[in-house]
């Protein structure tokens, strides 16, 4: 079974953070997971980190957040100098369908969109493709 150091899991609801925190320790597959309650939090942690070794491999996003959505958090994150040389996935985590959104995802380099909450099979295929 593969592992990760660690997963970003930006996210502005509670109970939704639970249910996807929960998945992934049921699997075992990751050894950290930082919580970050919208865009703002999640760019916060990752300028903070020093090299982009330290980067979490695995970013799963919401985009419909209060105070920096993840749209205006993909804009920012790409600004990152240690974005270049890091080798981090990120995945959306949505519940919309909207075809507007899911454009928009494709032209800011997001090739991944799951329904949520996350499912232990999504997650396990995801960690699968790192």
């Amino acid at each position: 079974m593969k592992r990760i150091k660690s997963i970003l899991l930006i996210e502005d609801d509670e109970i939704t953070n639970f249910l996807n925190q929960t998945v992934i320790e049921e699997t075992g597959m990751a050894e950290e997971i930082i919580v970050a309650l919208n865009g703002m939090e999640g760019l916060s942690y990752l300028q903070k980190l020093k090299s982009p070794a330290e980067f979490p491999p695995l970013i799963l996003l919401d985009i419909n957040m209060p105070i920096l959505d993840g749209f205006s958090f993909l804009e920012e994150y790409y600004k990152l100098p240690q974005v270049k040389d890091a080798s981090t996935k990120i995945v959306v985590l949505s519940t919309s369908s909207n075809a507007s959104d899911m454009n928009q995802m494709r032209s800011l380099g997001i090739s991944t969109c799951l329904l949520k909450p996350l499912s232990e099979s999504d997650f396990r295929k995801v960690v699968a493709e790192l």
